[in-house]
């Protein structure tokens, strides 16, 4: 009797989440209809100023997905209040799946890691779809400092503490704690400079009037090349293309001195399984492109793919990251 009840009691609730699914994928399916729809426009937010790397590879995702998917793609640009405003913007978009953000590790880890307040939640306010690629950072020193290795310089920071200057593009930028991470892990006192752009950085450590900096290694490749200043280690556990032959922070003995930036796509929270499932499917055709691939190499990214439970890990993982990176240096900012 107990097993005649039990039996149909779970297939009356088995019917009921059935009607639940049903009833959610006919809402869904306008929305996956306006995605398929050849003529239909979407908009991909890049919450940083036209002309940097982070819109460059924003333009190359949404130019792709365009002449994949039939849809005319949209970027705008939303800069502001370090990348605030166009993130907080898609974080409070409607979820039909036709208002995406490129997410960048500025505004979804490295913010939220020294603001107290935020006008958004990471780990709530949206859906991951994929993560696109990524670039770590190198230290790179002037030319006519006496090193030539992390080693060496670690040495000479130790032996001078405060007296190695080390120019970053501002307060709270990936650079800055990048320095800030350097210190905690080597042991070792800097002098830190923060200037309002890499390109004052850089002016500054080929004239000699600051010692080191953390750059992107495509950024600085041209001057490595010329002598001008000296590569000593890609920050992550890995070497970069850009760079060859110069070795990762793994390879010099410090494997948790990473600093890396990433670029994926994130949508409003909320949106359906089914649009979810659809925009994922196009961006895994688009990543799946050697011609795309490549594109993104020739800029000096690295393709890093990951779907979108994995790229919520990773954000989530990279957060906790630089919370106690912050936490550990005393870094916090407020509006």
């Amino acid at each position: 009797m107990t097993t005649s009840f039990t039996s149909r009691y779970r297939s009356r609730h088995l019917d009921r989440r059935d009607v639940l699914r049903a009833a959610s994928a006919l809402v869904a399916l306008p929305w996956v209809n306006a995605i398929a729809q050849s003529g239909s426009t979407a908009r991909m937010i890049v919450p940083f100023t036209p002309g940097a790397s982070n819109d460059t590879i924003g333009r190359l995702v949404a130019d792709a997905l365009g002449r994949r998917s039939g849809r005319t793609w949209i970027v705008e640009n939303k800069p502001g209040a370090g990348s605030q405003l166009g993130t907080d913007l898609v974080a409070k978009a409607q979820p039909d799946g036709n208002t995406l953000l490129l997410s960048a590790s500025a505004g979804m880890v490295i913010l939220p890691a020294i603001k107290p307040s935020m006008p958004y939640a990471v780990n709530r306010d949206f859906t991951y779809l994929a993560r696109i690629a990524t670039s770590p950072f190198a230290l790179v020193v002037n030319a006519q400092l006496p090193v030539r290795s992390l080693e060496e310089f670690v040495h000479l920071a130790k032996t001078k503490p405060g007296s190695v200057r080390i120019g970053t593009s501002g307060v709270g930028s990936l650079d800055y704690m990048g320095a800030a991470l350097l210190q905690t892990t080597t042991g070792i006192e800097l002098n830190i400079i923060p200037y309002k752009g890499m390109s004052q950085v850089l002016n500054d450590l080929r004239a000699g009037h600051i010692d080191a900096s953390i750059v992107s290694p495509a950024t600085v490749a041209p001057l490595v090349a010329e002598r001008k200043v000296r590569a000593l280690a890609v920050l992550d556990t890995r070497q970069s293309a850009s760079l060859p032959g110069v070795p990762s922070a793994r390879d010099a003995g410090h494997p948790r001195l990473q600093v890396v930036n990433w670029w994926g796509i994130a949508g409003p929270a909320r949106l359906p399984a089914a649009v979810n499932t659809a925009l994922t499917s196009q961006i895994e055709t688009v990543l799946a492109d050697p011609a795309f691939r490549k594109s993104l190499e020739d800029k000096g990214f690295e393709v890093a793919p990951l779907k979108g439970r994995e790229f919520a890990q990773f954000v989530a993982a990279d957060l906790l990251h630089w919370r106690t990176v912050a936490a550990q240096a005393r870094i916090s900012m407020t509006d």
